[in-house]
């Protein structure tokens, strides 16, 4: 684990002091790499690492799904399973093992290998409940050497500085440049503004990527406002924003168009509202395997969704900025433009078009590799994380509400939510959804901005296919 003293960056910020604004800062490699990362981080990485600072309903229905996953019985989920769904691991880990912040480093960076990894397999997991291809028990945990050797991580080129907005554009260094962002504030006047100097570690980056996602001002919420105000939730209704016009043109092969969920709505008739589904558990698994999803495919997919942050500026300015000046290779641009989940981790009804990262062979990553145990032809294994199969037991029946709270399915605990809301029960009317790959986007989408997510994803079936 890195020193507090090696986790820390100097930015140059510029004040508009009447507005109490930041009109730009101006960062190096080390923090681009930092703000860059954030695409990759996985939408329960980032949950897990900032909840305690966003009020309730401030991102849709994160919360409440998070909760009900990390109460779910033992007979449901086991406590190994609960940590992988709850911290799921980031495809970009190697890469952005040496940031001055690696805020996925709670993933702890295990590897697992079977026992014939140097003579003759070539098969890295980054989960113990995989089988290696030759049939074998991943028996050995590997950890990655730190500090990485090659090169470094990130993917930034050395010495590169950029000015960045209070909004995330990020953008070469111009004065030209600078001088228009001080005329959006109309502060022409040098004694309208204020230059200073700032050092950000770990707590200044968690509250920054709190406010990329709830703020439209994330550098001045974060830095020059009172940390996590008390500002009034973001809730929309049915309104996820337009879906990219490419999205049914993508390769089929990324998903089985045959496969669908079903489940049972229980309605408010009056208001046409769900009150709670009656589903199965490959519906909690598909829920489940939403938070080890990259935000940055959220954002790719949805450029127009409707946010308080400002996560798609961010990526535009990636797709903006030239690879050959700015980074290390089209690669590491193209991991940024299009994240994808960590090898090991997609959900087996491919209901979603995203794919997994490139699983790197042994003989790659062996020099990076320190080794628990020196004699890897060792009887002795380790302790074994006994996931397998499905994340989530059945056969089993569970009750979702609109807000996306799992527990077991129990009638008496639906009537009773019903006569809480003081719905009628002439009013209730059952709905049943096959649901496919529009559906489950769509549900993906109301899970980060709505409170009632399926309402929007299944009854309102967002009225508004245009801004």
């Amino acid at each position: 684990m890195a020193s507090e003293a090696s986790q820390t960056m100097s930015l140059k910020i510029l004040v508009e002091k009447e507005k109490n604004r930041i009109v730009f800062v101006e960062a190096n490699k080390d923090f681009a790499d930092v703000l860059f990362s954030f695409l990759t981080i996985p939408i329960g990485t980032i949950f897990g690492l900032t909840r305690e600072h966003f009020l309730e309903g401030e991102i849709g229905c994160l919360n409440d799904l998070y909760e009900s996953l990390e109460k779910l019985d033992e007979d449901f989920l086991s406590s190994e399973q609960k940590g992988i769904l709850l911290h799921p691991r980031c495809a970009t880990d190697i890469y952005c093992r040496n940031l001055k912040v690696n805020l996925a480093e709670c993933n702890e960076s295990k590897y697992y290998v079977c026992k014939d990894a140097i003579e003759r397999c070539d098969f890295v997991s980054y989960y113990q409940n995989y089988s290696c291809p030759c049939g074998k028990a991943l028996q050995y945990e590997v950890n990655l050497l730190n500090p990485v050797p090659h090169g470094g991580s990130g993917f930034i080129k050395p010495a590169v500085r950029f000015m960045i907005t209070d909004d995330f554009q990020v953008l070469p260094m111009s004065t030209m440049a600078g001088l228009s962002l001080l005329g959006n504030f109309g502060a022409f006047d040098g004694s309208k503004t204020e230059e200073r100097m700032l050092n950000v570690g770990k707590d200044e980056v968690l509250k920054l990527l709190k406010c990329s996602l709830a703020s439209r001002t994330p550098f001045s919420d974060s830095i020059l406002e009172p940390p996590f105000s008390k500002t009034k939730p973001m809730i929309n209704y049915g309104q996820c924003g337009p879906r990219m016009i490419n999205l049914s043109q993508r390769d089929a092969d990324t998903r089985n168009k045959d496969e669908k969920i079903n489940l049972k709505l229980i309605i408010n008739r009056s208001n046409n509202r769900v009150l709670y589904a009656e589903v199965e558990e490959n519906f909690v698994y598909l829920l489940c395997s939403f938070l080890s999803i990259p935000i940055g495919y959220v954002i790719k997919e949805f450029p127009y969704l409707s946010f308080k942050g400002n996560l798609e500026n961010l990526r535009k300015s990636v797709q903006d900025l030239d690879v050959s000046k700015f980074f290390k290779s089209e690669e590491m641009k193209a991991i940024l433009l299009d994240p994808k989940l960590a090898p090991g981790t997609s959900y087996d009804k491919k209901l979603i078009g995203i794919e997994e990262a490139v699983n790197l062979p042994f003989s790659t990553l062996y020099s990076l590799f320190e080794f628990e145990s020196s004699d890897l032809s060792s009887e002795s294994p380790l302790r074994e994380v006994k996931i397998g199969g499905a994340l989530v037991k059945g056969p089993s029946m569970f009750m979702v509400t609109d807000s996306l709270s799992i527990a077991p399915l129990s009638p008496i605990s639906g009537i009773s939510l019903i006569n809480r809301l003081k719905v009628p029960l002439s009013d209730i009317k059952e709905l049943e959804v096959n649901m496919g790959e529009e559906e489950t986007l769509r549900l993906l989408v109301a899970l980060l901005v709505s409170r009632s997510a399926l309402t929007d994803a299944f009854v309102l079936k967002e009225t508004k296919q245009e801004t």
